[in-house]
């Protein structure tokens, strides 16, 4: 066979073949699009109990996990630890408590959905990610005993890490997650060992909107605006502000300015702080909580979150003076 003859078969089966792969992967987009927010309503509506296990590295948590609507729709979700310190966490409507022992501890912030369990925007219609993550559908397997939808949700810029989810085919319930690096190590995961609908709001969940509410943990009226004139200056698209303070941290009451932003599927926190009286040397670790330390000049630069560690450096790197072009 000559060349010109092969040249020519692999010209008719690119003409061929290349729009119904195309084809393909625009219904597989579609599809994944549709049962994202089937899930997303799921996590809203439904009333269940679940237990579920959480990993990261190698820390194992199991979760019991319930969730409801009163009668006048006032949405409730409970989550208790179920190894190591005795932790609770309630959510009525928008208002979310932390309760720990001691309970000093413990506070509220306004919040509709639970941090730590799942991204915000899982609770949300993909539109709201559509212009910096793609949903694709796959083929799904048993999880929990019940019959699953694949859905890989991927980084447009690879900025960002990737996520798995099986959704249940018969309620649209999320059964299993896992984070990925855009290389494809999971850094965390998550999956239902039970899971039970109820048909009205679960009993335990019926009386808990007299319990009292720990103090919120972020005031307006009290926080201090940042103090060292330096700022972010660049964030992956899709990230916005959300909270800017000055602040002692918990743990070092190393005194930082705080900038908190978030995408809705992610939270990245930036911290500055005065180099002297930091005094850590450069550092960089990534994993299901990357972290990122530099010094910018006078001043130590933090960046921490659930991103790669290259955005996080770049974050880091476009940390400039307030006002700077």
């Amino acid at each position: 066979m000559s060349n010109i003859w092969r040249a020519s078969i692999a010209l008719l089966l690119a003409l061929f073949i290349a729009p119904q792969v195309s084809a393909q992967q625009a219904s597989a987009e579609q599809a994944g699009v549709l049962w994202f927010d089937r899930m997303a309503t799921a996590l809203r509506e439904l009333n269940f109990e679940a237990t579920l296990v959480q990993v990261q590295g190698d820390r194992i948590q199991p979760i019991m996990w319930m969730h409801g609507r009163h009668s006048d729709n006032l949405e409730v979700e409970l989550l208790i630890h179920l190894n190591g310190a005795d932790v609770r966490i309630l959510r009525l409507g928008d208002q979310t408590s932390y309760y720990f022992q001691p309970a000093d501890n413990s506070y509220s912030i306004n919040s509709d959905s639970t941090y730590g369990l799942l991204p915000a925007a899982f609770y949300r219609p993909f539109a709201q990610l559509d212009d910096y993550y793609q949903v694709i559908a796959g083929r799904g397997m048993r999880v929990t005993g019940r019959d699953t939808q694949y859905l890989r949700l991927v980084s447009r810029d690879n900025s960002r890490y990737h996520y798995s989810l099986w959704i249940d085919r018969e309620t649209g319930m999320l059964l299993k997650m896992q984070m990925l690096t855009p290389q494809g190590e999971v850094l965390e995961q998550l999956q239902l060992t039970s899971f039970q609908l109820t048909p009205e709001l679960p009993v335990s969940l019926a009386d808990l909107q007299g319990v009292q509410r720990p103090p919120r943990l972020f005031d307006p009226n009290s926080q201090v605006q940042p103090k060292y004139a330096l700022s972010p200056s660049w964030l992956p698209i899709g990230f916005q502000l959300q909270r800017q303070t000055h602040r002692l941290l918990y743990a070092t009451q190393l005194a930082s300015d705080h900038f908190l932003y978030s995408d809705g599927l992610t939270e990245v926190s930036v911290y500055i702080s005065r180099q002297q009286e930091q005094a850590l040397p450069e550092l960089a670790f990534e994993g299901a909580e990357s972290f990122y330390n530099t010094r910018k000049g006078n001043f130590a630069v933090t960046v921490v979150g659930k991103l790669p560690v290259a955005t996080l450096r770049q974050i880091a790197d476009n940390v400039e003076a307030v006002g700077t072009p």
